[in-house]
């Protein structure tokens, strides 16, 4: 009687005669198994299924001798009794040493900003869809300029001049081509950044450009709300602002460790502004703005590996509790002031 041999290679399991044995005897899978997301496969053909049955029936991919050499099998690890009553301490790792907050009204710098390429190509397609329109809104306004009153003043910020005839168009006009922006107490324009607290000196700042008087009001720039949203890794947060053909040249985003302030001019004369305190603190020196066709992306790198929980602090809630717990006292003392004996 002949004895039969089993074979060791994996897939195969077969039962063969010594002098049967032949370089194309055996069918098997010279890869490991893989076992990942409830599918089961081989390594060497990448065979996958789900079921169990059918991964141990999948037959091999390729042949060669069979194995009669049963593989050794690994060593147990047996614990030393000597080390039972060992106690093991596990110790919380200590947290890092948070930075100083700075505060919010330390001095602001800007931000690099980068124009891709898609934002070009969609800015040169819609300057030659506005060019025929321009014309024509120039030859209105060759008309319109004949309608000015004498004494009528320029409508442009912080220019003083007013319209005296003809001549009055050969002057320059130096104004502020920004927005004026009142915040906890200060007042400057968005241009030049000139803060003051006193508003009769901030409306008698000088204009930091020149240019051409505007004697009559045109429909300026609209300001709109844009939807944002944010997004942390372990090293940056990154915030994208869904604004459509923002203009470059207007365009600036500016911050310092704990405040990001935004000023974003997009579309057809629209601007969306936000200015808020940051969760936690950022290098500014390596953060960076890239403008898109579809949106702003604004990639702030992290000053300290920590976890946000939100891209901003609300200030504003703070001061809503301060104005109505001062109202409060308010009507406090006047109820105390009332005298109730004649009732």
């Amino acid at each position: 009687m002949t004895l039969l041999v089993h074979c060791y290679n994996k897939g195969c399991g077969q039962k063969f005669k010594i002098e049967d044995n032949s370089d194309d005897a055996c069918q098997y899978h010279p890869g490991a198994p893989i076992f990942h997301d409830a599918y089961k496969g081989w390594s060497c053909c990448n065979k996958k299924s789900t079921d169990f049955t059918t991964f141990l029936n999948t037959k091999g991919c390729a042949k060669g001798r069979h194995n009669p050499d049963k593989p050794e099998e690994p060593e147990k690890v047996r614990p030393d009794p000597s080390n039972r009553d060992e106690v093991i301490t596990v110790v919380a790792p200590k947290p890092l040493p948070r930075l100083p907050r700075p505060n919010f009204g330390e001095p602001m710098q800007r931000l690099p900003v980068t124009v891709s390429q898609s934002l070009k190509q969609a800015l040169e397609k819609n300057a030659d869809k506005e060019g025929s329109v321009s014309n024509k809104d120039a030859e209105e306004e060759e008309e319109v300029t004949g309608l000015v009153k004498e004494g009528e003043a320029c409508k442009n910020n912080g220019c003083k001049m007013t319209y005296e005839g003809e001549h009055s168009n050969l002057e320059m006009c130096k104004h502020h081509p920004g927005i004026p922006v009142f915040h906890e107490g200060l007042k400057y324009w968005t241009c030049c950044l000139k803060k003051t607290t006193d508003f009769t000196e901030f409306l008698e700042q000088a204009g930091c450009s020149t240019g051409h008087h505007c004697w009559i009001k045109k429909d300026g720039k609209k300001v709109e709300a844009c939807r944002y949203d944010w997004h942390q890794t372990a090293t940056h947060v990154c915030v994208a602002v869904y604004a459509k053909l923002c203009d470059p040249a207007t365009t600036y985003v500016e911050a310092n460790p704990i405040r990001l302030n935004m000023n974003i001019v997009f579309g057809d004369a629209a601007i969306f502004t936000l200015d808020v305190e940051l969760r936690g603190l950022i290098d500014i020196s390596k953060s960076s703005v890239t403008l898109a066709a579809s949106k702003v992306e604004i990639k702030l790198k992290k000053a300290e590996p920590a976890s946000w929980r939100t891209l901003n602090i609300e200030r504003q809630k703070e001061k809503e509790k301060e104005e109505d717990e001062e109202e409060n006292k308010l009507l406090e003392e006047r109820v105390d002031a009332v005298d109730l004996s004649d009732i």
